[in-house]
């Protein structure tokens, strides 16, 4: 019995040299754990990056040039580009050279803001990437068959419907102020119905996370923030202050993705 089991010992070790081949073949023909969660949060970043660079050059705009904004608006535009080669996608590399060129080859009137063919080129270039960007994390999903939450995804959402509020009030400030006539391209964009929707939701948001600790923290900073900025949204023709809903964008944005960010796995 001894001799016998010594006789198989070589093929038995073949058997299990091929299992393990076999497994480790099945291992990497499958996608890798983590896989479209990471491409998920890679496209939302470079969408994050995106609004702020936009945003940011709105501001340059219709604050003078103002030094600061440009700097800014450099920086995100740098981490975008690093970014764009970790996502690796052509279409969105193109895309994103796009918004890029856009905002920096900006023309401005003598009142010293952008004119309406910039802020109409930078505009088209935001939506275009972002819509790209959007169906991407979508098709993400699907393959790496990643449930959906519905509160979570309401907060990255909530952070997006920030951004497009605060890009169109900037843009329109530039007519505001007398600079460009800005007939934007893109859809048009009702400030005060989307401040309504936003409000809507941060109350969902905020019973929904009442009993989670951080987020429910993280949320009444927000709320806080908001019921200080609500108006100038609501009431645009009568209080436009771009510098102040400029500052506040960003507070709110920030704590958005953190909360955001506390509910990611």
């Amino acid at each position: 019995m001894r001799r016998l089991l010594l006789s198989l010992t070589p093929g038995f070790r073949t058997l299990v040299s091929s299992c393990l081949l076999l497994l480790s073949m099945l291992a990497s023909a499958a996608p890798a754990p983590g896989g479209a969660v990471q491409a998920i949060r890679n496209l939302q970043q470079l969408e994050t990056l995106s609004y702020k660079a936009a945003t940011s050059f709105y501001l340059y705009s219709v604050l003078n040039r103002d030094p600061a904004q440009l700097k800014r608006m450099q920086s995100e535009l740098a981490s975008g580009d690093i970014m764009v080669q970790k996502i690796g996608i052509g279409g969105i590399t193109s895309r994103w050279n796009d918004l890029k060129r856009a905002a920096t080859n900006a023309k401005f009137t003598s009142e010293g803001v952008a004119d309406n063919a910039s802020i109409n080129n930078v505009d088209a270039a935001l939506n275009t990437l972002t819509q790209n960007l959007r169906s991407l994390e979508a098709e993400q999903r699907a393959a790496g068959n990643i449930a959906t939450d519905k509160m979570a995804d309401m907060l990255y959402d909530q952070y997006v419907l920030m951004q497009v509020m605060t890009a169109a009030y900037l843009r329109k400030s530039a007519d505001y102020f007398g600079g460009a006539i800005v007939a934007t391209q893109g859809p048009q964009v009702e400030i005060d119905q989307l401040a309504v929707k936003f409000s809507s939701q941060l109350d969902q948001l905020n019973k929904h996370y009442a009993k989670n600790p951080q987020v429910s923290a993280t949320l009444k900073e927000i709320t806080t923030k908001w019921t200080f900025i609500k108006r100038s949204f609501m009431n645009f023709n009568q209080d436009n202050v771009p510098f102040i809903v400029g500052r506040y964008n960003e507070q709110i944005t920030d704590k958005l993705l953190t909360a955001y960010e506390q509910l990611l796995p």
